[in-house]
């Protein structure tokens, strides 16, 4: 089952419209942070091509309460290091 989440696009810390480049970023990041953050490959449910990637402490709820910032839809692809 895809899992649904809101982020603040600004909140990215890398973006690609290929999903091995962004899992290459995630990577980079994820071992920078020495896997004390994780990171999370969202794909954006508004448009049709393009990555995301985020700290999954950054995430915000679907089903909860509409943030005041210009959150986006985004479905989960991959989660990497801390749960």
């Amino acid at each position: 089952m895809a899992e649904n989440v809101l982020f603040n696009p600004g909140d990215a810390i890398a973006e690609s419209h290929d999903y091995n480049e962004a899992l290459r970023s995630a990577d980079i990041y994820n071992a920078k942070q020495g896997r004390k953050r994780g990171i999370l490959i969202a794909r954006p449910l508004e448009e049709d091509h393009g990555y995301s990637v985020f700290y999954a402490d950054d995430l915000i709820a679907a089903d909860g309460p509409k943030p005041a910032t210009s959150a986006k839809q985004y479905q989960i692809e991959k989660r990497l290091g801390k749960k």
